[in-house]
């Protein structure tokens, strides 16, 4: 009986507890009540439902439709924004100053309003603290207990857009350095070799237009290397996956040969497996490097010529002399002839000596102004009546030149050894021209000879001392050419073809 008593007076207590909790919550206000009837109907809705709102990792709000306040967030949106639940219930996101960009707030609603929902909208909110998010926002109607409220689902992508501007920075920066790099650069499809890229240095070294060779292979566009050099390439980059610096030897389009340091590197472009090529061009480097081994075997030959020079040319003047004696003795009259050519062939051992130390870049030099066209009329008439003797003609194409700084001794040995090289070059009948012109900067003289033009093969080596074509030379004519335009800082190049050839000398103005 008596627990029967206690089970009715505690029933009657719940009732009356119950009783004042609904008093309690009739006299609270709006938003509060509208947070607890939303709470009420999750849990109505099923345990599911309000564990998944409560441990969803993103953050969800639940708002009123009429004017947006909160009656329901997620600890996530807590932990994200900084807001507790107390700060945020009843307040709007404009109130709590969530909207990083107001603009997003009425690109939101006029998409609400619109379409009726919204889906996966790039916006950014700020946090308590200031912190900029971005995240994808997605809003649903739903109807809780028969009102309509809205569902914020946001999808925090922060990281992915950090990520997407990082890469967005680094293709920026690539694509500046591949298309601003002093070294010539292109991508091409590892399958088949296609060119999908190359930068401006690339173009200016193969002689090529961009939109002429996008789209083709090396060979189409006619920049070739040796087959051997390109299966070994393609092996090399198979198997490891990048060539640092191999010596390639290749054409360019307009068919000039070229040397360069070649480098490659596999790489994945859209999915895609590419090849990055990189030519360090070594071409004006190898040429100054035999320029300088050259100019290097002159000086140390006419050094050595001049260290001995002295020893060498006593004896033989002493000789000489007693020959030219013995020359006019009547004993000997019947030998003049053997005497002659005696003195003859010291006289040319003497001018090989000259020739010798004349090669030495130690050799002083008397520099004043001078004009080379007045130079060149000057010794003219010497040049013409060694040509005339052949039957043969130097003519003078000469346009107008400033002064240069030039010794004149020196300069009149060049001329004269390039004119005997073209005049030896040529059959009776035929000419030399020597022409003077300006260049930019530079003054130029350019010997010209129409004969059948000089070996390639030799081209590279013409310069170094004892090189030469000539049955009866020492093949010192041209490298003391070489040794005078140094030491007048000129340089001397050479254009040789089947038609002839050309030596131009360039003198800085």
């Amino acid at each position: 009986m008596m627990d029967e008593t206690m089970s009715k007076q505690q029933i009657i207590f719940e009732i009356n507890k119950l009783r004042q909790q609904l008093a309690e919550l009739e006299g609270l206000e709006e938003p509060e009540a509208d947070s607890i009837r939303v709470r009420k109907e999750l849990i109505v809705s099923g345990k599911i439902l309000s564990k998944a709102f409560q441990h969803i990792p993103d953050p969800v709000t639940i708002s009123t439709l009429t004017d947006g306040r909160y009656v329901e967030i997620n600890p996530a949106y807590e932990e994200l924004t900084g807001y507790t639940r107390a700060e945020a219930i009843g307040k709007t996101a404009l109130e709590l100053g969530v909207w990083a960009d107001y603009e997003d707030r009425n690109r939101m609603l006029k998409v609400l309003f619109e379409e009726g929902r919204v889906s996966a909208m790039e916006t950014k909110f700020k946090s308590k603290w200031g912190e900029i998010f971005t995240f994808l926002l997605s809003v649903e109607v739903i109807f809780l207990s028969g009102e309509p409220y809205l569902l914020h689902l946001c999808k925090d992508i922060t990281g992915l857009k950090d990520i997407e501007e990082a890469l967005r920075i680094s293709e920026e920066s690539f694509s500046k350095a591949f298309n601003s790099s002093p070294i010539p650069m292109c991508i091409s499809t590892f399958a088949d070799g296609i060119l999908i890229d190359v930068n401006e240095r690339f173009c200016r070294i193969t002689h090529s237009q961009r939109e002429r060779i996008i789209g083709h292979t090396l060979e189409e566009t006619g920049i070739l290397v040796s087959i051997d050099k390109q299966k070994e390439i393609i092996a090399i980059l198979a198997e490891h996956g990048s060539i640092t610096e191999m010596e390639v030897e290749f054409s360019t389009a307009s068919g000039k040969s070229r040397l360069g340091l070649f480098s490659a590197e596999l790489l994945n472009i859209n999915g895609e497996e590419c090849t990055l090529f990189l030519f360090a061009d070594q071409t004006e480097r190898k040429q100054l490097e035999l320029e300088i081994l050259r100019l290097d075997r002159l000086n140390l030959i006419g050094e050595m010529a001049a260290s001995i020079a002295h020893e060498i040319r006593n004896p033989m003047t002493t000789v000489r002399g007693y020959l030219q004696v013995l020359r006019y003795n009547e004993k000997f009259a019947q030998e003049v002839e053997s005497f002659d050519l005696m003195i003859e062939e010291l006289d040319a051992a003497n001018s090989i000596i000259t020739e010798y130390i004349a090669l030495a870049s130690t050799k002083k030099v008397e520099l004043k102004p001078t004009n080379l066209n007045t130079l060149i009329k000057n010794i003219h008439p010497l040049l013409q009546a060694n040509a005339t003797i052949q039957d043969k003609a130097v003519i003078l194409i000469l346009n107008k030149l400033p002064d240069l700084m030039l010794d004149e001794k020196e300069i009149s040995q060049l001329v004269f050894n390039l004119v005997k090289n073209g005049l030896e070059a040529i059959p009776p009948g035929r000419s030399v021209k020597i022409r003077t012109y300006l260049a930019g900067k530079k003054v130029v003289l350019a010997v010209q000879d129409d004969g059948h033009g000089i070996d390639p093969k030799i081209l590279p080596e013409l310069g170094m001392p004892f090189r030469t074509t000539k049955e009866q030379s020492v093949g010192l004519g041209l490298p003391v050419c070489y040794g005078i335009a140094s030491r007048h800082h000129a340089k001397i190049d050479i254009k040789s073809n089947d038609q002839g050839t050309t030596v131009f000398v360039l003198f800085s103005r």
